[in-house]
């Protein structure tokens, strides 16, 4: 039997929008904000469960289709949480029922006078050798323009 390897990668994204630590916050805790924009690659994949329960030692499920057809499913499980101010899960993604990756993920919010400066950082494990870590973070760069686009957020200057 041959075992994968396993792939690491690190990401982190940073951004400053001119609002209050707690508007950027209410993105991850609002159950619906959150789901307008944290979910798979817009047109291209749709949700079919999604559960959150936004706390320390909480957790959310989100299941969705892509137009292929394969499923995924992303399961995580909140360590931290500090309103305002820090988030930290860890979470499995599947693939077609294929457990692909495990993930370390922090939010860090921090205030700058009339703004914040959002620092999100991911730390993957892939399972089956395969680096994604591109793929991921273009993911979630989708997300964070999805984010500020609905939240009518500014970049500081």
């Amino acid at each position: 039997m041959t075992t994968a390897t396993f792939t690491r990668g690190t990401f982190t994204l940073m951004r400053t929008w001119a609002v209050s630590p707690a508007r950027v916050f209410s993105a991850w805790s609002d159950p619906s904000l959150r789901a307008q924009w944290f979910g798979g690659p817009p047109g291209q994949w749709t949700a079919i469960g999604r559960s959150l329960d936004f706390r320390t030692g909480g957790s959310e499920v989100l299941e969705g289709r892509l137009e292929s057809g394969m499923t995924t499913r992303y399961e995580a499980r909140f360590h931290l949480i500090e309103p305002d101010r820090r988030i930290v899960c860890a979470y499995n993604l599947h693939y077609a029922s294929r457990f692909d990756s495990v993930t370390l993920s922090s939010v860090e919010l921090a205030p700058q006078s009339d703004h914040t400066q959002l620092s999100y950082t991911e730390q993957i494990v892939f399972l089956d050798g395969h680096d994604g870590t591109a793929d991921r973070r273009h993911t979630l760069e989708q997300q964070l323009a999805t984010l500020q686009s609905l939240l009518g957020l500014t970049a500081a200057a």
